[in-house]
């Protein structure tokens, strides 16, 4: 989809993010009436699905008809010409007469449809005459959403990938194991659902959990919206939630409970130990299975080492690999499951702490406790998901972290151009330590949407915070209006006693003294 790559002068004032990257109006406005018929390829009909039910939101229907059909208001067209660098993008024209959508994907189709959407204008009940022509900057923009700590409904989850959709994004990292709960059912090993899907919190006792009709059911309603789920099975720590259902597979292998309170836990899977690795290749095989994804986060992060330092399993492993430390161990440990990832089709992705060792090559880094481990692991060779906690992290009070920081990050600052190209984007992060299933969308939003304009913008597409928050407060409104529940955009917007999340972002991350 070829374009000259410059947006054009026009402040683009409607409630559209993120911002296109070129648009150009007529005088005239498009006014169908109460029905329209569309026109489509098959493939594209996820994307004309989202439009019907965008439009039976304001009362208006559309009628399906073949590709060819001349009386088609609104025509999805394949674009032929479409960049493989831009699976993506898209080209949206209206004129006083129908809507044309050109795309070459249903991600493409789907901004399409979206930012038609967003241009109607509500007072008035038409469009705009305009051609936006757009593609995003990064290939990678997404969220992860913590299901352990406070389980998410499935309704939830389908809320959330509608908003996410609605700003552009197309990756949901969906955490599904960790101290606190394992949330996902695999069916050759069933007591990590009868047993880790329990908090002794939670209200019944009974577990909560995805069953694999669930995850096909989630996943295809993600893949209609054009998002890709990335799932997450922590290990080698992060393990107290599996390690009750199965205590063999833990270094002293004593009873533990499923943990109901936030913290950081010395529970390991036995890296000395083969059954360790048996279970954990069983696990996987279902995981991939169920997510056709082409990638699978280990976590690997906050790995306290030292039962591994007390246990003869692992010391016997690191004698017999020539280990020299708990670190090597750890290497040892994930890139054994990343080899067995590789011969599955699936690449692994982990958070920074693998950067203490010696990742397998080709792995995915995902940055989280500074901005500069950006820099750090693509001058290391490795493919960079940025999540510095500064700019991503959403379950910060937005006093710590608010629209403004958000909607300035960029991933690639201070980066010459070759370690550039090693970011492949980044993901706000949604943990619930402190947030129940009913606070999501107020932390959420409308932070994501400033994520989804730094990540979607060019230099040349990127507005100013003031412009930006205009468009944002029309979105805000028109959200509530459909049931959505955004909180403030900053500090100054609520007061202090009403404020949510945590507050100790000025705490130092572990392991960060080497940076300085």
């Amino acid at each position: 989809m070829s374009d000259s790559g410059s947006s054009s002068s026009f402040e683009f004032p409607d409630a559209v993010v993120p911002r296109p990257r070129f648009s150009q109006r007529g005088e005239e406005r498009f006014a169908p009436g109460a029905r329209m018929k569309i026109a489509s390829p098959a493939e594209a009909s996820p994307a004309v699905n989202r439009l019907r039910a965008g439009l039976k939101k304001i009362e208006m229907e559309v009628e399906p008809s073949q590709s060819a059909d001349g009386d088609a208001k609104i025509r999805f067209e394949t674009e032929v010409d479409a960049s493989p660098d831009q699976p993506e993008a898209y080209r949206l024209t209206i004129s006083a007469t129908e809507v044309i959508i050109r795309a070459s994907t249903v991600s493409g189709w789907g901004h399409g449809v979206q930012t038609f959407l967003d241009l109607r204008d509500a007072q008035r009940g038409d469009w705009p005459a305009i051609l936006v022509i757009d593609h995003p900057r990064f290939r990678w923009r997404g969220m992860l959403l913590d299901c352990c700590r406070h389980f998410v409904s499935k309704r939830g989850i389908f809320r959330i990938l509608d908003g996410m959709a609605a700003c552009k994004l197309n990756r949901l990292h969906w955490h599904l194991t960790d101290d606190q709960a394992w949330r996902l059912e695999i069916k050759s090993c069933p007591r990590l659902i009868e047993v880790g899907a329990s908090r002794s919190d939670e209200s019944d006792g009974r577990p909560q959990f995805y069953s694999h009709d669930d995850v096909r059911e989630i996943v295809n309603y993600a893949t209609n919206l054009g998002i890709d789920i990335l799932p997450e099975i922590e290990m080698p720590g992060h393990a107290t939630a599996a390690l009750a259902a199965y205590p063999e597979l833990g270094c002293n292998r004593g009873r533990l409970k499923v943990e109901a309170e936030w913290g950081l836990f010395p529970h390991n899977f036995n890296a000395g130990d083969e059954r360790v690795f048996e279970f954990l290749e069983k696990v996987l095989s279902e995981v991939v299975e169920l997510f056709p994804f082409p990638y699978v986060h280990l976590g690997a992060d906050e790995c306290d080492k030292t039962q591994w330092r007390e246990c003869p399993d692992c010391q016997r492993r690191m004698a017999e690999e020539g280990l020299g430390d708990a670190a090597a161990l750890q290497s040892y440990f994930v890139n054994r499951i990343a080899t067995f990832l590789e011969r599955r089709g699936r690449t692994a992705v982990a958070w920074d702490e693998i950067l203490e060792g010696e990742p397998l090559p080709g792995m995915l880094v995902q940055a989280w406790r500074d901005e500069r481990i950006i820099k750090l692991a693509a001058s290391r060779g490795f493919a960079v998901i940025a999540s510095p906690r500064r700019y991503c992290y959403l379950d910060m009070a937005i006093s710590q972290v608010d629209l403004s920081d958000v909607h300035g990050f960029d991933p690639t600052e201070g980066l010459d151009d070759e370690s550039a190209k090693m970011v492949l984007g980044a993901e706000a992060t949604m943990w619930t330590e402190y947030v129940s299933e009913s606070e999501l969308e107020h932390m959420i939003f409308p932070r994501l949407w400033g994520l989804s304009e730094a990540l979607w913008c060019d230099a040349e597409n990127y507005s100013s915070f003031e412009e930006f928050k205009a468009r944002v407060d029309i979105l805000t409104e028109r959200a509530r209006a459909d049931g959505l529940q955004p909180g403030p955009a900053l500090a100054g917007e609520i007061p202090n006693h009403e404020m949510k999340g945590r507050t100790d972002l000025d705490e130092a991350a572990p392991g960060l003294a080497h940076l300085d």
